[in-house]
């Protein structure tokens, strides 16, 4: 099995690209953000600091995809701005449900007292999620979503409206573009990984759009969100259908379709992204990627953190917490704050191991000591 822990400031990982932009310039400011608590929008509102330095395991799908930089960014500072102590560990990629699983199990020998977990399939994580509740534990649900019922509460992206905001773009300029094309409209679809509630609640919403207006849609496949995985999905799907209008899909494949679509001096597709990176924004700010949903994931981050806390001592907190989704297009990049996407240009992806409970704890496995070094790490 494959596992990576490293200690924070020893990742082994260049930093993003793509961090220019209106960054929060300290670790302690929140950007305002709307949240729907179980069905109320209004504004978030985090803990000051919590009673005590609770220890908090977090667990993250993989690498790869440069929305954990951010994710992994926001779960170390908001730990540091409320005086808990957490420990963030990766499985190597969305086909390593082992590793998590794994992962997980050395997190309960080290007795944290809440987790925090993006869990790689809806499902997969069930019986852990019902031994943390045996044990009393708070288990709070990051961006990727669980389906347990043992779970005490959420912090998700509005998946269905990112693959809505999406669709309706295409929608917008179809008749545009099926004129310039002389002929109906080809859609390539490129969803991520299949059984993620993430990727499989874009596609219902993104398909039902476009399939419900006669648009034609090209399945280019599931994958884990990974660069060479998603570059060998687009061009699988060029090779199939050559002269496709649109790809459309999740943010690494659009990355990879930007990279071979330059390399073929193609400038005639229309990319767009069913959610943002700092990669993204970059390609969007110079014309390549025409929008992209943002459901702010380094908020989610912070709020995860916080509704640990929340749930720990005792205070209020949403069990259904959803962000709220934005368009990010060129007209609406220069005004939205890069805080919520990407990691300050000085930082690296944090990952910390949870030292073990008091001044002499007992000797728990790590969950970074399962196996060999995660392949893939920072690509």
């Amino acid at each position: 099995m494959a596992g990576m822990v490293l200690e924070l400031g020893k990742a082994q990982a260049g930093v993003p690209p793509g961090s220019a932009g209106q960054m929060s310039p300290a670790p302690d400011s929140w950007p305002p953000v709307s949240v729907s608590r179980d069905g109320h929008v209004g504004p978030y509102v985090p803990l000051a600091r919590a009673a005590r330095p609770w220890r908090v395991c977090a667990l993250l799908p993989g690498v790869q995809d440069k929305l954990w930089w951010g994710v992994s960014w926001g779960l170390a500072r908001e730990a540091e701005r409320q005086g808990v102590v957490i420990g963030v560990y990766q499985a190597g990629g969305y086909d390593k449900l082992d590793v998590q699983k794994a992962q997980l199990d050395a997190c309960r020998a080290l007795k944290p007292d809440a987790y925090i977990v993006a869990a790689i399939t809806s499902d997969g994580l069930d019986a852990e999620a019902a031994a943390i509740a045996d044990s009393g534990r708070p288990l709070i649900d990051l961006i990727n979503g669980m389906a347990s019922p043992y779970v005490t509460a959420h912090i998700l992206g509005n998946f269905r409206e990112n693959g809505r905001l999406g669709a309706d773009h295409i929608l917008a300029h179809r008749a545009e573009w099926e004129k310039a094309a002389g002929r109906p409209l080809k859609v390539g679809w490129l969803p991520g990984p299949k059984g993620a509630e993430w990727a499989d609640a874009m596609e219902a919403s993104a398909l039902g759009v476009l399939r419900r207006a006669g648009v034609e849609v090209i399945h280019g496949s599931y994958g884990a969100t990974g660069m060479a995985t998603q570059m060998d999905l687009v061009r699988a799907l060029f090779d199939q259908v050559p002269d496709l209008d649109v790809v459309f899909g999740n943010a690494v494949a659009i990355q990879a379709a930007a990279n071979y679509l330059r390399s073929r001096h193609d400038g005639g597709t229309h990319l767009v992204a069913t959610y943002v990176t700092d990669g993204i924004t970059d390609l969007i700010r110079d014309g390549t990627v025409e929008l992209a949903a943002s459901d702010s994931p380094i908020v989610q981050a912070r709020i995860a953190v916080d509704l640990a806390v929340r749930a720990l001592e005792g205070q209020p907190h949403g069990v259904w917490n959803i962000m709220m989704v934005d368009r990010l297009d060129q007209p609406h990049l220069p005004g939205y704050d890069l805080s919520r996407i990407a990691v300050p240009a000085d930082e690296r992806f944090q990952l910390r191991p949870l030292p073990p409970p008091g001044p002499n704890g007992p000797a728990a496995p790590s969950p970074g000591a399962l196996g060999e070094p995660a392949p893939g790490w920072g690509s």
